[in-house]
């Protein structure tokens, strides 16, 4: 799409990389919201700027203002854009999740039903017009609305996860069981539903067989380290069985580390496992192994890790963990640099705390922002 303005943009009196530049940046959003609208504004100030261009112009410039959060700016772009297109269902949306986040509820809620008006079956105009009535307390619109949404694309996961929500906010935690239940019977090849699933049992119920179950089928419905690797990992860790956890997170470290030298050129790959091999004696598994044990809450598991590598590598391996460390801003005492196993020990073990902390994840294993049910993150364009 970005390509096909760029053409439309870049007539022989409007060529070259200046202004070029200025149309990827309007129109990508790249840059920042000051760098973008000073781009858009530049481009409508031009001449022989048509409706459409104006049209794509301002709503561009809007986006940028309603992403730094000067809602205000971004409703009156919109409003400009509407008055060369009345009927633009796109910029009508975009106007009504403006006027949502302004506060202003009475124009949102005319907004979001004209949107909706032009375009009855847009799954993104039900969805954040559902997500509206969720926080308007009316649950029961809200829940008709994201099971619309569903009805019309089974694979938007985020109406799923708001629906979710929804059901929670309305009878608790049952409610949320036996909407799962039903998602399970109702869309059995949906990663979403599993995931919730997932995320569910793990932060809630504690039913740890029913996470291994649907890291299963997400890893066959999406094949790959996440739901092959990963997440067993850290199943099988906050379950206590720690050697199949541990098995799972070797399993994981050997395959980052190839990935990583993959994507290397030919020369950059053998430079890079020959100065391993040569400082170390080993390749850079153990890195991986210790860090994801740390982020999946057993630092205890991470210090053995570490003790190992250092008995195998001596003085160099005591070397780079100490410069892994100051670099991740762990203060490393300058004993530990002359060989003080104490010292050495207790600035590991506060430099594991720290990168547990930091990693976003609590003691069950779960990123912090998933509380206490689910959380969605989502963007009005």
């Amino acid at each position: 799409m970005i390509t096909t303005l760029l053409l439309s943009f870049n007539s022989p009196s409007k060529s070259g990389p200046n202004y070029t530049q200025q149309a990827q940046s309007c129109l990508g959003n790249k840059g920042g919201m000051a760098h973008v609208v000073t781009a858009c504004t530049t481009l409508m100030n031009g001449v022989d700027v048509s409706p459409e261009n104006r049209n794509k112009l301002l709503r561009s410039r809007g986006w940028a203002y309603y992403s730094g959060k000067q809602y205000d700016k971004a409703i009156l772009d919109y409003t400009s854009a509407l008055a060369l297109f009345p009927n633009d269902p796109q910029s009508t949306l975009w106007r009504a999740n403006a006027y949502d986040a302004a506060g202003d509820v009475q124009s949102a809620e005319t907004a979001y039903e004209k949107a909706l008006s032009l375009a009855p079956s847009s799954t993104e105009a039900l969805f954040h017009k559902a997500q509206f009535d969720r926080d308007q307390g009316n649950t029961s619109a809200a829940i008709q609305g994201m099971e619309w949404v569903l009805e019309l694309d089974p694979s938007y996961g985020r109406a799923g996860t708001v629906l979710i929500n929804t059901h929670y906010d309305v009878n608790g935690h049952d409610a949320v069981e036996q909407f799962l239940a039903q998602a399970e019977q109702r869309w059995p090849d949906q990663t979403w539903v599993y995931s919730a699933r997932l995320i569910y049992d793990l932060n809630v119920t504690g039913d740890h067989e029913s996470a291994l179950t649907a890291s299963a089928t997400l890893a066959r419905l999406e094949p790959g380290e996440n739901y092959d690797l990963f997440m067993p990992a850290m199943i099988h860790l906050k379950i206590g069985d720690e050697d199949k956890g541990i098995e799972f997170v070797n399993e994981y470290a050997d395959y980052a580390v190839q990935r990583d030298l993959a994507e290397l050129a030919f020369y950059k790959r053998w430079y890079r496992k020959t100065s391993n091999w040569y400082a170390l004696g080993q390749d850079e598994e153990w890195l991986h192994r210790y860090t994801l044990l740390a982020a999946f809450g057993r630092p205890d598991l991470a210090m053995s890790v570490l003790q190992g590598f250092l008995e195998e590598t001596g003085e160099n391996g005591r070397y780079i963990l100490i410069l892994v460390m100051r670099r991740f801003g762990t203060s490393v005492p300058r004993e530990a640099d002359a060989g003080s196993v104490e010292h050495l020990n207790a600035a590991i073990a506060d430099y594991l705390g720290q990168f547990e902390k930091q990693s976003g994840f609590m003691a069950n294993g779960l990123p912090e922002e998933v509380a206490p049910v689910m959380t969605l993150t989502t963007g009005a364009q």
